[in-house]
């Protein structure tokens, strides 16, 4: 049996329990209410005094439980620790795959909300201190802040809350309603399809002209990460920088209106995962179509976007480009479960700057601002292009197209769909709809002239 410490005094069995600290004098108690142990001081030095405080504050606690109000309040700064660290927690391990906006939250604990609110009693912030925290918060920024960037505002301060409801420092009842305001944001600037030729075109000379072999590897790995943007619409960041070679399944198959392979017997020859035959050999007059299912977890969590022969292309290099001299292939890596990422360079290295190498090239091709918006372009412009793209010259079902970008209908019509009049003018010349609208011949006799009818009798 453990030694019982002299300056623990237990009060009320498993009820109550009154204690010290080694490097205070000042009695504490530990009191327990609806199953659950909650600490606080008595402020008392005497021990018959701090006994008799700690059996008001045990009577106290049992009345505000009582009341559904919190036993016990805590700083604001106190439990928004605890919620950083449960997201830092999450991110740091791989199996809880925490989404890649837990850094923007955490950001935001430190940046906003820990300064403004820090000490404040976590259950003394009502509409009042929301209110003063938007004006604090727009004076911060230097300008009115977008709905979005509230929205996210809003998301993270109900971590913090319901991290206070889990402790018992607020109750449910009392958590604030947060409303999401600010300015609507605007469409992404985007690329129109010259517009994306150019930027593919000028990649291979760009690539080519630089002797730093450190840059050379970084501006070959951009060139793989847009035509993979392009190719399948992915967010820019996670889905596709966290992407390992175990996330992904590749198809090959031949279309139906082209001729195929065959051998000396007319069989038709089955290509390897390669889009070889068996020999080593492809035949040119053949064509082989690739589907790269990738998964992929962002903000949206765990889905599956879809590439075609452009991203079938892009790995394929990566393989030859990392991995020479060795017997590794495309299908080996992915059939393997192979758990080394696909977005690294020659040298292993991840992604340096992306953004920034980006925006350089872009302006270097002037290609940065778009001309119709006056806005900058960036990686989600790509998601744009391709999202705009795919339903003005193939006519994508917008449902489907939601799968692929992980995206809710609404949230694709607001952002993506730019529909020009001739990209919809087959879809809706609608025959038969136009020749029943404009039958004349037949008008039911319910429907004629009233005062012919009377004129005719």
């Amino acid at each position: 049996m453990p030694e019982k410490v002299e300056t623990t005094y237990q009060i009320l069995p498993r009820e109550l329990i009154v204690y010290q600290r080694g490097d205070s004098d000042v009695w504490q108690c530990r009191l327990k209410v609806d199953s659950k142990w909650f600490s606080k001081t008595t402020k008392e030095r005497d021990l018959n005094k701090a006994i008799e405080r700690a059996k008001r504050l045990l009577f106290e606690a049992q009345l505000r439980k009582e009341s559904n109000i919190p036993i016990v309040t805590k700083k604001f700064r106190d439990i928004a620790r605890l919620a950083k660290q449960q997201m830092l927690d999450e991110l740091a391990n791989p199996k809880m795959k925490a989404p890649v906006s837990f850094n923007q939250y955490i950001k935001i604990i430190d940046d906003y909300l820990t300064p403004f609110f820090g000490n404040k009693n976590i259950d003394g912030i009502n509409f009042e201190a929301l209110d003063e925290y938007e004006i604090w918060r727009t004076k911060e920024m230097g300008k009115a802040p977008a709905y979005s960037t509230v929205r996210k505002h809003n998301v993270t301060l109900n971590r913090v809350f319901d991290k206070a409801v889990e402790k018992g420092y607020i109750t449910q009842s009392s958590k604030p309603k947060l409303e999401t305001k600010g300015q609507k944001s605007t469409e992404y600037a985007t690329f129109d399809v010259t517009e994306v030729n150019a930027v593919l075109g000028n990649f291979p000379s760009w690539i080519a002209n630089t002797k730093n072999q450190e840059k050379r590897e970084q501006r070959e790995l951009l060139y793989d990460y847009v035509r993979v943007l392009l190719d399948t619409g992915a967010r820019p960041g996670k889905e596709l920088l966290d992407l390992q070679w175990k996330n992904i399944r590749c198809r090959i198959a031949v279309s139906d209106d082209v001729i195929r392979q065959v051998d000396e017997e007319g069989n038709v020859i089955e290509m390897t995962h390669e889009g070889l035959d068996d020999a080593g050999e492809s035949n040119p007059l053949t064509k082989w179509e690739a589907t790269v299912s990738m998964s992929v977890y962002g903000k949206t969590k765990d889905r599956i976007a879809n590439g075609f022969d452009a991203t079938f292309n892009v790995l394929k290099e990566i393989v030859a480009r990392n991995y020479p001299n060795t017997e590794l292939t495309l299908k080996k890596l992915t059939e393997a479960n192979d758990e080394r990422f696909v977005f690294r360079t020659r040298s292993d290295k991840e992604p340096s700057s992306f953004n920034h190498l980006f925006d350089r090239y872009l302006d270097e091709h002037s290609l940065l601002i778009d001309r119709n918006t006056g806005r900058k372009r960036v990686f989600y412009s790509l998601r744009s292009a391709y999202a705009t793209t795919v339903m003005n010259m193939d006519q994508v079902p917008i449902r489907d197209l939601s799968k692929q970008l992980g995206n809710s209908v609404g949230i694709i019509q607001k952002h993506y769909d730019r529909a020009t009049g001739d990209a919809i003018v087959e879809n809706v010349r609608a025959p038969n709809a136009r020749k029943a609208l404009f039958n004349t011949d037949s008008v039911a006799d319910i429907y004629k002239s009233k005062k012919n009818n009377i004129k005719n009798k």
